[in-house]
């Protein structure tokens, strides 16, 4: 077992800011919000506002919090690890190719993020999705997982406890719901490269799209990041109902960097631009079109569901097939309404 606390001294606390403010000078994608960032912190440090603070935690929290006062960006911050990490030769961990086959190997132990994938009652489809990992990882799982809800006729997408990941893997999902014709997503400006990324839909993907079906994505306070972009993506395009409560609103990229064994921090480099609104979600989160406390947000989804089911379906009644879908989706409305009084 590793340490469960650490117990800050001066020489620490000043280390650690030395080596966080560094990082933010030189990557943080706003260059004038970091230098009033790095003003104030190097004034509280100097006037022995942090002296008091010995837990290693709090004051990580503390110092994310006084960033955020003056950046505003939910994905500026510095976090405490008990357990000794390794400090790679390539500090942007994302680049360290032993960082990677760790996480890898962290994806897989999680299933890349896909909890559960089912048919529900009404023929309405449900993927709970944890996380984003990056298709090189994860692609397989996505593609057999859109594949096994692509006969269903309608769709929930879980991200309620979906805490972010990689942008191309919502890239990826956002194409199986859309036609084929490529369309502009959303638009990455990289402070490092001094460059803009376009993101588009895949012309692309293997096994059947899930186009002209009602979808819907549940969200709540835990919803962030590249979560938070599938779910504002598709909500702007009009493709996808959003259910549940506001989102973190955490829209900016990040580089991660361990800046000593136990502490790590995340600094934004880029920020994104919606084909659509020409804005992101930083700050304000991603709003649902059916604001309901989180916790209903399935129920409400599923119901909404099978009422679009049953007008869809609604003129091929002769069918005994749909006959019989009709009937399982009017006795799961009367038991979810029931419930729901």
């Amino acid at each position: 077992m590793g340490k469960t606390s650490f117990s800050l001294t001066s020489e620490i606390r000043s280390m650690v800011m030395t080596r966080l403010l560094e990082k933010l000078r030189e990557h943080y994608v706003f260059p004038k919000i970091a230098q009033t960032i790095e003003i104030d912190l190097q004034r509280r440090l100097s006037e022995g506002e942090y002296d008091e603070i010995t837990e290693a935690v709090v004051f990580c929290e503390v110092v994310t919090e006084q960033m955020y006062e003056i950046s505003q960006d939910r994905h500026l911050c510095i976090f405490y690890h008990p357990e000794a990490q390794p400090v790679y030769e390539d500090t942007n961990l994302y680049n360290d190719p032993q960082w990677q086959a760790n996480e890898r190997q962290r994806a897989l132990l999680q299933n890349f993020g896909f909890q559960k994938i089912e048919r529900l009652l009404g023929n309405v489809g449900y993927l709970d999705l944890r996380y984003f990992y990056h298709p090189e990882f994860a692609g397989d799982v996505a593609i057999a997982a859109m594949n096994f809800l692509s006969q269903t006729s309608a769709l929930i997408i879980d991200l309620r406890e979906n805490s972010g990941g990689e942008n191309y893997m919502a890239h990826l999902l956002t194409s199986y719901l859309l036609d084929a014709e490529p369309i502009l997503l959303n638009s990455f400006y990289l402070h490092p490269q001094q460059s803009t990324q376009q993101c588009w839909t895949f012309p692309y993907v293997p096994g059947n799209r899930y186009v002209n079906k009602p979808v819907y994505i549940l969200t709540g306070s835990n919803t962030a990041s590249a979560a938070e972009e599938f779910a504002y993506t598709l909500q702007h395009l009009k493709r996808a109902v959003i259910v549940g409560e506001r989102t973190v609103g955490a829209a900016n990229p990040i580089e991660r960097y361990q800046i000593t064994p136990h502490f790590e921090t995340y600094i934004p480099m880029g920020y994104v631009t919606n084909a659509i609104t020409k804005t992101n979600w930083e700050g304000t989160g991603v709003i649902p079109d059916k604001q309901v406390p989180q916790e209903d947000a399935l129920k409400v989804a599923h119901v909404e569901a099978v009422e679009k089911v049953l007008e869809i379906t609604g003129e091929k009644i002769q069918s005994p097939a749909y006959q019989a879908l009709r009937q399982e989706a009017h006795l799961l409305i009367k038991g979810l309404l029931t419930i729901e009084e």
